[in-house]
């Protein structure tokens, strides 16, 4: 898998997004206040859409393999409120 094209940006609702017909990922500015492991998880997530499009047994697989604690991960992270960012 491979990415072509990656950038960071103020993102409301989600941590990171990934458009597989350009290959490229967007990660959330505000994961670089958050720990390493987060922003991690992130990245193998939006990677892995790269493999598979959906959050199905597949993409459960996939992320198994690469990031085998990501569910630890995940959890951690969606304990953060993004209303932060929108200045709530």
């Amino acid at each position: 898998m491979e990415v072509d094209s990656w950038g960071v940006k103020l993102m409301k609702t989600k941590w990171g997004t990934c458009n597989i017909s350009a290959k490229r990922i967007w990660l959330n500015l505000e994961l670089a206040k958050k720990p390493k492991h987060c922003l991690e998880y992130v990245v193998v997530h939006e990677m892995v859409h790269l493999l598979e499009r959906n959050h199905n047994d597949r993409f459960v697989a996939y992320m198994d393999r690469f990031m085998p604690r990501w569910r630890v991960y995940k959890e951690e992270l969606n304990r953060f409120v993004l209303d932060d960012i929108k200045g709530n």
